[in-house]
């Protein structure tokens, strides 16, 4: 084969070497996102983090990027902390009372099955990113060939379908 020839066949070569690189650094990335997002999240739906109680909506306005922002009042479930500017995001009336999970930064998040178990198949899909952009290189370069690796990392997604599954029956038996 002559330097040309060679150099004919490792230019492509290097090409998809980098687009790889490129797919597996954006698995990674899309999963650091997804769990930086989800976690605190799905620990505060969970009530682990917080203080518990519940907001009572006043008023609700409906903001240009289709989201509608309502405010009430926020009482703790003990009775100590109790907040009449608290605002929260979520398609709600005024009149309605949610329970909520108040964070060390003042916010509001929702809680209960629906939202633990929505971001828990948030996170349990940046799992299966993360699983798939370590595992690429690996099975691509013929070092490691497990099926039961892959068995794995299909199961993890398929348990963060079916969270999202329940949790969106959840959140329609609870409206």
């Amino acid at each position: 084969m002559s330097k040309h020839d060679q150099e004919t066949v490792q230019a492509p070569r290097a090409k998809a070497a980098v687009t790889f690189a490129a797919v597996v650094l954006l698995l990674l990335a899309g999963a650091a996102a997804t769990l930086a997002f989800s976690v605190p999240q799905m620990v505060a739906a969970a009530r682990w983090t917080g203080t518990p109680g519940q907001i009572a909506i006043h008023t609700c306005n409906q903001i240009p990027r289709h989201e509608v922002v309502c405010d009430g009042t926020f009482q703790s479930d003990d009775g100590r902390t109790v907040d009449p500017d608290a605002s929260i995001t979520a398609p709600l009336s005024p009149g309605d009372v949610l329970p909520v999970q108040r964070t060390t930064s003042g916010t509001y998040d929702r809680v209960g099955v629906s939202a633990f178990c929505g971001f828990l198949a948030v996170s349990l899909f940046g799992c299966s990113l993360a699983a798939t952009g370590v595992m690429l290189p690996l099975a691509l370069t013929r070092r490691f060939r497990l099926r039961a690796v892959w068995l794995a990392v299909a199961l993890m997604a398929c348990t963060a379908l079916a969270s999202a599954f329940v949790g969106g029956i959840a959140a329609i038996a609870s409206s």
